[in-house]
């Protein structure tokens, strides 16, 4: 069996780095993922200490969770490590590979909850990727003291900018200080297989913030408003009389549910038509919103209506009506997974939209209208713009609604 563990100039810069500790901030598609596997890896197979069987050491991979850490590495590694003859077991419970003779099991886990689930643990490596979405306590009150105590232990830790209120931003700053740390900075366009026509329509389709961000890793300052490209042309009177395609978005909740009905036609998407609870404060039974679910698909021939997943149940019922009231936008309603893309991406999406007068609001809708230009980030406790939506928005059902249908359809293609 072969291993392609081939690294483009500037990984390999970053792999024979001898620092023991390295922070690696790279733009999209430089190529993490591989510098992070290939390094995991060779500091498996390069060890050549005593290993005590009471505390044995361990090659740690790990994400902010460990569903986006299976997600992202375990096929990879399946795929470069099984049946090869160093390999002594695998298993897809635990996500562990166990190699042959005296080295340490590599290992995939989630960092959740402060990273208290990787307590216990003695490592010989770590790669947390993915930095910008950890807990900083993870870092320093879990891993860095289970590195501390291991003979010849390395970390890498590789992150994205989110913003100079963002606790990377200073923490690289700081580690640049450090004798036994050493700091690299990479562009998309540092990786030679990225295709320049790909940048160029990301230069196109993106908000030159989000650019920067983005395929330059610059750390950037940013505004309070998420939909910062929302703009008074993209507020329309006239719209289509018909539209190629119309969905529909939906967002749970007991109190706070929302449904935006969206339309498109002529590669744009049209904010139509929406729904909230019409008595904020008091409970919404679950039927209220069937009933206008089934009013809005009657009314604008939705073809398909979007339902986050979380309420498996509700997702039933409704295929349920559709099928046994013949609607066709509820009857093969679509489960949006809600990691695919985030909050974030989804968010950035969307924004995107309004920056190339892709997405326009009827001038009717203005609760819509207000709810996606209140939509905001995060501050910390000095004021600082976190770039993150800040939790518990009132407005964020009703964009949730719409972030669901437009996000989910222009995901796959968007950067792509």
């Amino acid at each position: 069996m072969m291993m392609n563990l081939s690294l483009h100039k500037k990984q390999a810069e970053v792999f024979l780095s001898k620092a023991r500790f390295k922070l690696l901030i790279a733009a999209r598609r430089w190529g993490k993922s591989r510098l992070l596997l290939t390094s995991a890896i060779h500091a498996a197979l390069s060890f050549n200490q005593s290993i005590d069987p009471a505390s044995p050491p361990v090659c740690l991979i790990v994400m902010p969770t460990l569903k986006q850490c299976r997600q992202i590495h375990w096929q990879p590694l399946l795929n470069l490590l099984e049946n090869q003859p160093f390999v002594e077991s695998i298993s897809r419970t635990d996500f562990r590979i166990k190699l042959k003779g005296n080295k340490p099991d590599i290992l995939l886990r989630g960092a959740d909850n402060n990273g208290d689930g990787l307590r216990g643990l003695k490592l010989y490596w770590a790669g947390l990727d993915e930095f910008q979405d950890f807990s900083i306590r993870a870092w320093e009150d879990v891993v860095y003291p289970a590195l501390a105590d291991t003979a010849n232990s390395k970390a890498l830790l590789i992150g994205t900018p989110k913003g100079k209120a963002h606790f990377l931003h200073r923490f690289h700053l700081q580690i640049k200080t450090y004798s036994d740390w050493a700091y690299y900075h990479f562009i998309t366009k540092d990786n030679p297989f990225v295709p320049k026509r790909f940048l160029n329509r990301a230069k196109i389709i993106l908000p030159p913030r989000t650019y920067r961000q983005e395929f330059e890793a610059s750390f950037e300052d940013f505004t309070g408003a998420i939909f910062d490209c929302i703009d008074s042309r993209h507020i329309v009177a006239d719209i289509p009389s018909e539209f190629d395609h119309t969905f529909l978005g939906c967002d749970w909740g007991d109190i706070n549910p929302a449904l935006v009905v969206v339309g498109y036609k002529d590669k744009k998407y049209y904010l139509i038509d929406s729904w909230s609870n019409p008595h904020p404060g008091n409970a919404v039974p679950q039927a209220d919103l069937i009933t206008k679910a089934i009013e809005f698909c009657n009314k604008y021939k939705v073809r398909r209506a979007y339902l986050p997943d979380d309420r498996p149940a509700s997702i039933f019922e409704l295929r349920k009506v559709g099928k046994s009231r013949d609607i066709e936008g509820l009857k093969k309603a679509i489960a949006v997974d809600r990691n695919k893309p985030g909050i974030s991406e989804g968010c950035t999406i969307v924004n995107s939209l309004f920056y190339q007068d892709r997405l326009l609001i009827k001038s009717t809708q203005t609760k819509l209208e207000d709810s996606l230009r209140s939509y905001v980030r995060e501050t910390d406790s000095s004021g600082n713009v976190i770039d993150k939506p800040a939790k518990n928005q009132e407005c964020a059902h009703l964009v949730d609604a719409t972030r669901y249908v437009i996000a989910t359809l222009e995901y796959k293609n968007f950067l792509k």
